[in-house]
């Protein structure tokens, strides 16, 4: 049981690390590019808002579901190890 923990630990937190070294990288790549405003995800399901007006940019990520996503990988992966 404690390897199974400490494979879907690592797994999780592995992959919540990457999506948030993304949320660090991402408005200065899309800021290079120009890249326009946008949302992925809508109402209460948004993954991530980039905003890019003449007064600022800002990017916004919805840690919840980014939390919930790292929890899923790190489940799937510990049922993939079973098999």
């Amino acid at each position: 049981m404690t390897r199974t923990l400490k494979t879907f630990l690592s797994l999780s937190v592995g992959t919540f690390l990457l999506l948030f070294l993304i949320n660090i990288a991402l408005p200065a790549l899309f800021l290079l590019l120009r890249v326009q405003s946008f949302e992925i995800g809508s109402d209460l399901f948004w993954i991530m808002r980039w905003n890019n007006t003449a007064s600022g940019s800002s990017i916004q990520f919805n840690l919840w579901l980014l939390t919930l996503i790292s929890l899923l990988i790190g489940l799937v992966g510990v049922m993939i190890k079973r098999r």
